[in-house]
């Protein structure tokens, strides 16, 4: 993938994780804090609330569903909770009781203002304090405890200590953000490196997919082309005299029809355009019906192949394409060892498992070559041999019939020589 769009991706990653990361702890810290102040100040709200009941069952409101009484008397219920009566002039009316020097301050502090009017607690700077606040209307000829006329009220909570929790509280939520938003950062740039690693790589598989597919289908288009050409130019000549050249162009056909097939299997498999149907199979006839050919051809090539089959219940599985797993095992093996080897397919159940394996006396796997032998097109013969006819897809194409079955393919070395390939599937 060029550098240019790897970077680009890399960087929309980047920044979505980044996006998603903002939009998480920007949620969870709203949340957080508005739970948080809701319930803070709980208690003043609650001691407001207690008063202006009060209040109200004792007729004294505006509001009040009770005003048979004409006078009231104005009791403060709680201590939490101050009381501040003014009159209809909104004068603050205090006790003769209180020293003058503090009467001065009182009046300086709670004379009646616009914010302090509100039917719900809400919190109020007053001097450099802070308050939960909320007022009242009486009925007319309202007085209070030293009897004078009243007309309005104030309800204030002191919260200065709540609010400077809160303020902490705040202080810790941006550390908390600070130091998670870092964090964010370095998370995001990671799993946006992460990310773009199998991106690249099946970029790059594609790209080599492509590259093989073009060389491979291009070797035997050419030699095809050679042979017509070279056909054309003896107009006069026979067939039995071009034979050699039609059998050899049939062949490459044969290779190029093997190719094609191998390439649309693997591409529906990417695609899951095929299904897996499982069906109820018993093994040993299975197996035998399929290598019935193969042991006919063994005894021409003085080779055998051997079947063994301990399964005594039947196994869910597609049979066609187990079939075509065992046909491209079975056939491998027949190309890859020379005249007396073996080919030996065991089935059996080991630890609630159906385990197949395919093992001949052939010429073996180098253990560089088992890294890459499931990869498409990869053949450790680099020539890419015309005698066996192979493609480098039928191992791929193995691999992923066993792994559409939840199953799991190895290789191995068989000893003494040779290879073996073992197919383990869930019953």
């Amino acid at each position: 993938m060029p550098n240019v769009i790897n970077k680009q991706q890399q960087i929309r990653g980047f920044l979505l994780l980044i996006a998603s990361f903002f939009v998480i702890f920007s949620v969870l810290g709203g949340v957080i804090y508005w739970s948080y102040t809701r319930t803070i100040f709980q208690n003043s709200d609650s001691a407001i609330t207690q008063q202006i009941k009060q209040f109200n069952l004792a007729g004294a409101l505006r509001d009040s569903e009770d005003t048979n009484r004409k006078s009231p008397m104005l009791l403060q219920s709680n201590t939490l909770a101050d009381v501040w009566v003014y009159d209809k002039d909104k004068h603050l009316l205090l006790d003769d009781r209180i020293p003058e020097s503090l009467q001065e301050i009182y009046r300086k502090q709670f004379k009646y203002r616009g914010n302090f009017i509100s039917s719900r607690p809400k919190t109020v700077q007053i001097e450099g304090n802070y308050y939960r606040v909320a007022s009242v209307e009486f009925i007319d000829n309202t007085r209070n405890n030293s009897g004078q006329l009243v007309k309005y009220g104030i309800i204030t909570v002191n919260v200065n200590d709540t609010i400077f929790n809160l303020n902490h509280f705040k202080k810790v939520i941006l550390w908390s953000f600070g130091t998670f938003g870092l964090l964010a950062l370095m998370v995001s740039y990671w799993i946006s490196l992460k990310n773009m690693k199998p991106i690249i790589k099946s970029w790059q598989q594609q790209q080599d997919f492509v590259n093989n597919a073009a060389h491979e289908l291009r070797t035997p288009m050419a030699v095809i082309q050679g042979k017509l050409e070279n056909m054309l130019t003896h107009p006069e000549s026979t067939v039995r005299e071009q034979s050699n050249a039609i059998i050899l162009s049939l062949s490459e056909v044969r290779r190029l029809t093997s190719l094609t097939n191998n390439m649309l299997t693997l591409a529906k498999s990417e695609s899951n355009m095929t299904r897996i149907e499982k069906e109820p199979t018993n093994i040993a006839d299975f197996l035998s019906r399929i290598l019935a050919p193969y042991q006919e051809m063994a005894e021409f090539d003085g080779k055998q192949v051997l079947l063994s089959a301990h399964v005594n219940q039947p196994i869910y599985i597609d049979q066609k394409r187990i079939h075509q797993l065992i046909v491209l095992l079975v056939d491998n093996a027949m190309k890859y060892s020379e005249a007396g080897a073996t080919v030996a397919i065991a089935a059996s159940i080991e630890k609630r498992k159906f385990v197949l394996t395919v093992a001949d006396t052939g010429r073996g796997i180098s253990d560089e070559a088992k890294k890459h032998v499931f990869d498409r097109f990869y053949r450790e013969d680099k020539t890419g041999s015309r005698e066996t006819g192979g493609t480098g897809l039928g191992l791929s194409i193995a691999e992923w019939i066993v792994r559409a079955h939840g199953g799991k393919i190895t290789v191995a070395d068989n000893q003494p020589k040779g290879t073996v390939f073992r197919i383990t599937l869930p019953l």
